[in-house]
């Protein structure tokens, strides 16, 4: 993907964090869009099992395209 990034590397540990307004709002609509699905889940009585397996798909889809608008690349970083 090109343009310009929305995460940074941590400064510790794995992964990366928002950079700038467009990686937050990234993330505010992605807790969103988890927090909405599972309620409406539970609330259909679907099995904790199956909200826990939707979530965990959701975030593995996601990390593609985070990994892709991050600049730098993602590695363990101790200091």
């Amino acid at each position: 993907m090109t343009g310009d990034k929305w995460f940074r590397p941590k400064r510790f540990g794995y992964g990366a964090t928002p950079d700038n307004w467009k990686g937050w709002a990234f993330m505010v609509v992605y807790i969103a869009i988890v927090v909405v699905l599972s309620l409406m889940l539970i609330h259909e009585g679907a099995a904790a099992w199956l909200v826990v397996l939707i979530v965990a798909g959701l975030t593995g889809a996601i990390i593609p395209l985070i990994k892709a608008k991050t600049d730098g690349e993602w590695r363990w970083r101790w200091h």
